[in-house]
């Protein structure tokens, strides 16, 4: 019974380990290769762009539409932004509010690094994901087909 104890304690901090390694948004501004993406607002609503990664942090500016923006860095499901139409204007917006293309034939990996586990490719049907989050040159993406996976930007 202990030795199951132990082995499940085991088992959880493993993954502990590897979920806290490559969590997309616990970076700071700043950890990410810059990345071109698209707001993606619910239902055309704008999406608030706040001055810190938090609800309570001012608003300071929207993004309407599918408006461009460059993503740089994220922390806790916030992405730090830089609104293309007001370059003097960056900020933070929930993560999952953005979305990006991915060109076909593009590599999708289970993981961000020399870890990762290359599952596939994207084609014509899988070019638009929501952001997750990033990690140096690592976007976090989901879909519907795909499920989350990640994509190296420096790659061609």
């Amino acid at each position: 019974m202990i030795r199951v104890i132990i082995g499940t304690v085991a088992v959880l901090a493993g993954f502990a380990v590897v979920e806290r390694s490559v969590d997309a948004s616990t970076g700071q501004a700043g950890s990410c290769t810059p990345t071109e993406v698209h707001a993606l607002p619910p239902a055309g609503d704008p999406v608030a762009v706040r001055s810190g990664p938090t609800m309570n942090s001012p608003v300071i500016g929207v993004l309407r539409g599918r408006a461009a923006a460059r993503l740089s860095g994220g922390q806790g499901g916030w992405a730090h932004i830089a609104i293309a139409d007001a370059p003097h204007l960056d900020g933070w917006v929930p993560a999952d509010q953005l979305w990006v293309d991915v060109e076909a034939g593009r590599a999708l990996y289970s993981l961000p690094g020399p870890m990762s586990r290359k599952l596939g490719m994207s084609d014509g049907d899988t070019g638009s994901f929501r952001v997750l989050g990033c990690h140096g040159p690592w976007l976090h993406v989901i879909n519907a087909r795909t499920g989350a996976v990640w994509v190296d930007k420096s790659r061609s």
